[in-house]
């Protein structure tokens, strides 16, 4: 049933009105790494190796993908270390020192086993690393996410929607629950039972049960973000600018501030 209401909210759009598009891929880079786009990077650094956060998340996103993708019987015969190998980067450019390699890699294959050990009560994943984008009316905005794995277990009428992250983030952490709870409103008409993201170097796993008042709260962050979005028909270019992309910083700087609303977190 939820399948069938993801296929119709993603049908595409007439082209007779501008689309105001918002990606999490996007917005959750530039929580990262709010510093490379006040301070634009030479052409030198652009060009240059990918972090080893990026090389090991792909390895990470991959492995869960083929996981997932096994037959639940088949995946007990196949350790998740295997798969992790398969797509590990074999050289250790972009790391700290070789040092830094091995102790990342280690301690990825000790959580993400654990991890994938956790969730052997689920068997047929609904979505998996799959791109999805609704339209969010109140905020003239669309939205558009990856989900990684999205379950609806036994005896659940929601759905579970799980992260893995190779490094913890609390504004990343943050913008993924508020864009989920938002998105599956949208598309579904129901909030997700659970938000679960797992931060694989910290050995954390971070639970999330939205609930109307969090929704509110959701809304406005993503009304924030899309304030900081320039017009599609004032800019040269779909990406965030440097100044939008501070600005974001300094809004959800000063709403913390001002409102500190009390989390239902569990850890």
């Amino acid at each position: 049933m939820l399948k069938h209401n993801i296929q119709a909210v993603v049908q595409p759009r007439g082209a007779d009105s501008p689309e105001r598009l918002l990606e999490d891929y996007k917005l959750e880079e530039m929580l990262r790494s709010p510093h490379r786009f006040i301070r634009p990077e030479s052409e030198a650094a652009l060009r240059s190796p990918l972090q080893w956060r990026h090389r090991v998340q792909y390895a990470v996103s991959h492995a869960v993908n083929a996981f997932y993708s096994m037959d639940p019987d088949v995946r007990k015969e196949v350790p998740v270390q295997y798969l992790l190998e398969k797509w590990w980067p074999k050289k250790a450019t972009g790391f700290d020192s070789i040092l830094h390699y091995w102790d990342v890699k280690n301690k990825v294959i000790d959580e993400l086993s654990l991890a994938i050990a956790m969730n052997d009560d689920l068997k047929h994943p609904m979505i998996l690393f799959e791109q999805w984008k609704t339209e969010i009316p109140a905020l003239s905005l669309h939205l558009s996410m990856i989900f990684q794995a999205a379950w609806q277990p036994e005896g659940w009428d929601s759905l579970l929607v799980q992260k893995f992250m190779v490094v913890h983030d609390p504004n990343v952490v943050e913008a993924f629950q508020h864009l989920v709870s938002v998105f599956c409103w949208e598309a579904f008409g129901k909030l997700p039972g659970m938000i679960e993201i797992y931060c694989l170097l910290e050995g954390r796993k971070i639970r999330f049960i939205p609930g109307r008042q969090s929704l509110v709260r959701s809304m406005d962050y993503i009304r924030l973000v899309r304030d900081s979005i320039p017009q599609a028909e004032d800019s040269e270019s779909e990406h965030f600018t440097p100044r939008d992309k501070a600005r974001i910083h300094e809004e959800v700087d000063r709403r913390r501030s001002e409102v500190e609303p009390k989390k239902n977190w569990l850890m």
